[in-house]
Parts: C-alpha cells; sequence; structure tokens
C-alpha cells in the first residue's frame, strides 16, 4: 500500500510480512513500513499498523488505502481478517480506520460501521478499500472488492463504491464495476493521469496478475486496452504511488514452493517497482526506474555484431561470464524482416546449454520466458508469463536484463517481463537467432 509524503521526499510502502511459517497466513500480521526515495536504500520501521489479537476482527490485517486528508492528517482504511470467524458464521472481514500524523505511528478508531459488508455480498470477500477524492463531485469515493453471496466458483467478482463529503458519514451506492469476468477483484485503485482515469486492479482466477482498465470519466464505462496488464503471472497485488513528476507500480514477484522453477507460485514475494508511463494513445507502458538501473555494480553488454541465422536456429555466446548473481545487460537490438525470433539466455551453463531464456517470437509479437532446454518437460512452471510486443524490423530496440539473486525482468520497447529463477548458479550469456538476422549494437 504505497503513500508518498511530498514533505520528506518519501515513499512510505505499507506491506504485509508473510513469515512462511510453515507456509503462506501460517502467522497473523499487522502492516510494517519502509520507505525510499529512489528504490535503492530504504528505512525499515517493522510493524507499524499492529496486528489484533486471536479474537480480534483485526487478527490479520489485509489491504487497504492511505491518503491525507486537507486537516493533514494522514487516514487509513483498511480491512480487518479473522480466520476463525468463518466458521463462526460471523463476518470474516470487516472495514477498519486509523489515523496518524506522520505515517509512523498510527491510531486504531475502530471499525467503520458505515463501511460494514451489505445484503447480498460475500461477508468474507470485502476487502482491500481505496479512497480518492472526486473534484467533479466534491466528494470522497471509496472503491472495494467484492462479490455476490453465491457459489464461489461463479464469476461475480466485482467493485462496490461508496461517497461521503467528510469521509466519515458514507453512503453505500452499489456497485461501480461488474465485468463478470472474474470470481473475485482484489486490491482496486483509482487514480488520473491528464484526460483519463486508471482503475487497477489484481485477480487470482483468470490470469493471476494485475489489470487496469481507463476511461475519460471515474465512472466508467471502462475501456479494457489491447495490452490490460503491467508484467505476466509472476507480478501481482500491485497499487501505484506519484511523486507528482513520476509514478511507480509497487507489487511483488511470488516465490516457488519449496524453491523450484517447476513448482507454483505461492502468495506474497519480492518487492518489485516499475515505473508507469502514459503513451499517446492513453495506454500505460511500464519500466524499471532508471534509478535501480543506475545502481547495479555489475553491467554488462554485448559486443556488436550481427548473427544471420537463415532456415535455423545459431547461439552464439556474447560474454566470457558474469561473476555476481546481480546484474544489468543493456544493448540495442535490431532484426531484419522475416526474422522469426531471438532470444536472450542467461545464468547458462557453459558446459551443458542449460539456462533461462527471454524468447520473443517476431511472427507471434510475444515475449516469454522458460527453461532451455525444457528437458525432461517441463523444468519451469511458466504459465502465464507472456507478453505481448510490438517490434518493426530495421528498428532499434534497447533491450534491458535486469537479475537480481531469484528474479529477473526483461524490459524491450515498453513491456515488461518479470520471472523467478530459481537456478541462479552459472553465470554465461548467448543470443539465439532462429531463421533470420539479428544485430547487436
Amino acid at each position: 500500500m504505497p503513500f508518498y509524503q511530498k514533505k520528506d521526499n518519501q515513499f512510505y510502502l505499507y506491506f504485509q510480512k508473510d513469515t512462511r511459517s510453515p507456509i503462506p497466513f501460517g502467522d497473523p500480521f499487522g502492516w510494517e513500513l519502509a520507505t525510499t526515495s529512489d528504490f535503492v536504500k530504504y528505512k525499515t520501521y517493522g510493524e507499524v499498523l499492529k496486528k489484533g489479537q486471536e479474537d480480534s476482527e483485526d487478527q490479520f490485517i489485509y489491504a487497504g488505502s492511505v491518503f491525507e486528508k486537507p486537516d493533514d492528517k494522514i487516514s487509513a482504511y483498511y480491512t480487518g481478517y479473522n480466520r476463525n470467524f468463518v466458521s463462526q458464521n460471523r463476518p470474516s472481514q470487516v472495514l477498519l480506520k486509523a489515523s496518524s500524523t506522520d505515517g509512523i505511528t498510527w491510531t486504531k478508531e475502530g471499525k467503520a460501521d458505515k463501511l460494514a459488508p451489505q445484503e447480498g455480498y460475500d461477508p468474507d470477500n470485502w476487502r482491500d478499500p481505496n479512497v480518492v477524492w472526486n473534484e467533479e463531485t466534491n466528494e470522497y469515493l471509496l472503491i472495494l472488492g467484492t462479490r455476490l453471496k453465491s457459489d464461489v466458483k461463479k464469476k461475480t467478482g466485482r467493485l462496490v463504491y461508496y461517497t461521503s463529503k467528510d469521509c466519515k458519514d458514507w453512503s453505500f451506492k452499489g456497485d461501480f464495476w461488474t465485468p463478470d469476468l472474474y470470481t473475485m477483484i482484489e486490491m482496486p485503485q483509482l487514480f488520473k493521469e491528464g484526460d483519463w482515469w486508471y482503475l487497477v486492479y489484481s485477480e487470482y482466477d483468470l490470469e493471476k496478475t494485475t489489470h487496469y482498465v481507463m476511461s475519460k470519466k471515474i465512472m466508467g464505462p471502462w475501456i479494457i486496452p489491447e495490452q490490460d496488464t503491467f508484467s505476466g503471472r509472476a507480478y501481482y497485488a500491485a497499487r501505484t504511488a506519484t511523486n507528482g513528476k513520476e509514478r511507480f507500480l509497487f507489487g511483488w514477484v511470488p516465490s516457488k514452493e519449496a524453491g523450484k522453477d517447476e513448482n507454483n507460485y505461492l502468495w506474497g514475494g519480492t518487492f518489485l517497482p516499475l515505473e508507469v508511463k502514459q503513451n499517446k494513445i492513453g495506454e500505460l507502458d511500464v519500466a524499471m526506474p532508471h534509478r535501480l538501473k543506475a545502481v547495479v555494480k555489475e553491467k554488462v553488454s554485448f559486443h556488436q555484431q550481427e548473427i544471420s541465422s537463415p532456415f535455423r536456429r545459431s547461439e552464439v555466446p556474447l560474454i566470457g561470464g558474469i561473476s555476481s548473481k546481480s546484474f544489468l545487460l543493456k544493448n540495442k537490438i535490431s532484426f531484419k524482416p522475416s526474422t522469426r525470433s531471438f532470444s536472450i539466455i542467461f545464468c547458462e551453463n557453459p558446459e551443458t546449454g542449460e539456462g533461462y531464456e527471454f524468447n520473443i517470437d517476431l511472427k507471434r509479437q510475444e515475449l516469454s520466458v522458460r527453461r532451455t532446454p525444457n528437458l525432461r518437460w517441463y523444468q519451469m512452471l511458466n504459465i502465464g508469463l507472456t507478453r505481448q510486443v510490438k517490434l518493426k524490423p530495421e528498428t532499434d530496440y534497447e533491450v534491458s536484463l535486469f537479475v537480481d539473486d531469484t528474479v529477473a525482468v526483461m524490459e524491450i520497447a515498453g513491456t515488461v517481463l518479470s520471472c523467478r529463477i530459481e537456478k541462479n548458479n552459472y553465470h554465461g550469456l548467448s543470443l539465439a537467432v532462429v531463421d533470420g538476422s539479428v544485430t547487436v549494437k
């Protein structure tokens, strides 16, 4: 839950620190806090919005919204969850509120009674409030994720909304967005850039990632852009915050069960910031923050060359090796018409050729990641790790590959794909070309 404070030029990152004892949601948690201005150096404060007792409504503190009111008081509306209440036929998720003068020390203010689960909606899925100021109506608007009280496999996931003039007396208005696409919608956020309103949200039953839709009006109708995600399956629960000049997306790259490539993802993982940029038609592109790129100690580039491989695949080792498990690779790449695909292979064992591969299929205009060779099938669970690209031949594109221990991120032409890699043991880097010609500059 990101919040930007102008007075100290810091992003305040409120998050849930799961202990993994022994699995996600083992021990209850509250909100911890880390602050940063550059995504390089962080100051941590531990748990600042503390979890409740075993029988409290906020046994766990789930997601919420932090915002500043005109009286300079910082407010939080957040979700309290008690797993014991489900079997007791009590609403397990309720909205609560807290206040702070500095964003660090918080005073709980109890249950937000007027924001209680409404009739007909699922009281065990009533969470993740987001509060914004609506200039058109001069009132606060609060949206949250829920679903109808029905079979959990039915696609009744939706956002509902409340309005208030004073952020105290809330009035329920009903459904805000009902796309009939998902069983549940999480982590909604509204923000405006230029002429466009954007609605960011996450879902866990279709693509299990963070999406967005866009509209010229805060109440919609909401347009689904051609590429409505920011990364792939390995990026979740993201929200944005701005310092007035730049807007950043704050999400996590999930860790894997038992730390194995072939296993499924867990809830929670490693924080990854992404910069969000509005393009010419109003859609959102993403990139790794330039400050994060600038701090990487080991930076490498491929030697300038053309790799031509008609009717077959050719792989060329491009540097002798990398000494670190954290590095940044940057190059400009262009390709000739009719080239089928090219790949950057990294963390490669030079003796066996085993490694990871970010592949760009130019016929499908698709960026993906996989283990190579993928034998015995499968070596890496990579369902959902694909992104659309729009690349033209004989055009220079800057390609960035960022690797940090078990997280890898590829960036090209406003498109980012993140993933979890569990075998960062070798340091080879290669470029492979299939049926065509690629020039590295």
